[in-house]
C-alpha cells in the first residue's frame, strides 16, 4: 500500500495500476519499485478497467469482485472521478480534438486527472497523444 512519500496523489492509468498489483507482471518490480513510496488513486475510469481485468485474468491470477475491489481501495486510497460537469462537456471536447475509438476511454481516464489537478502515471505510450492534447500532466514509467 502507497500512503508514504509525496503529500500530492498521483493517478494512474490502468496500464500502470496492473503492472504495479499484478506480481507475475513483467513490469512488476520496476512499476512497483518506481511508485512503492507515493500516495497513490485511480484516474476515474481507470477504476472500472483495472476492475475489469483484475476479474478476467487467466484463472490462477483472477480475483474475485469483492477481493478485487478491496485491493484496489487499499492500494489505491486516493482515486480521483470526473465531475458530472466536466463529464457533461467532455463529448464537445472529443469532438473538438478529434479523438475517437478506443482513444475515448483514454480520454475519460486522462480527464480526471486533468480536472483534479493531478498527475497521471502511465505506462502506455500509446495513450500519450490522447493525454497531451487533453492536457494532462503525465509521468511515463518504463
Amino acid at each position: 500500500m502507497s500512503t508514504s512519500g509525496s503529500s500530492v496523489p498521483h493517478l494512474l492509468d490502468t496500464s500502470a495500476a496492473i503492472a504495479f498489483l499484478v506480481q507475475d507482471h513483467e513490469h512488476h518490480e520496476a512499476t512497483f519499485s518506481a511508485l512503492a513510496d507515493r500516495q497513490l488513486g485511480l484516474a476515474g475510469h481507470a477504476a472500472f478497467e483495472t476492475f475489469s481485468v483484475l476479474t478476467r485474468l487467466p484463472s490462477a491470477s483472477r480475483l474475485v469482485p469483492g477481493a478485487a475491489h478491496r485491493l484496489l481501495a487499499t492500494n489505491f486510497p486516493h482515486s480521483r472521478f470526473l465531475s458530472s460537469e466536466k463529464t457533461a462537456v467532455l463529448l464537445a471536447t472529443l469532438a473538438d480534438l478529434r479523438i475517437a475509438g478506443g482513444s475515448v476511454y483514454d480520454a475519460l481516464v486522462g480527464a480526471a486527472a486533468a480536472e483534479h489537478g493531478l498527475t497521471l502515471i502511465s505506462r502506455d505510450r500509446r495513450a500519450l497523444d490522447t493525454y497531451r492534447a487533453l492536457h494532462v500532466s503525465v509521468e511515463m514509467i518504463d
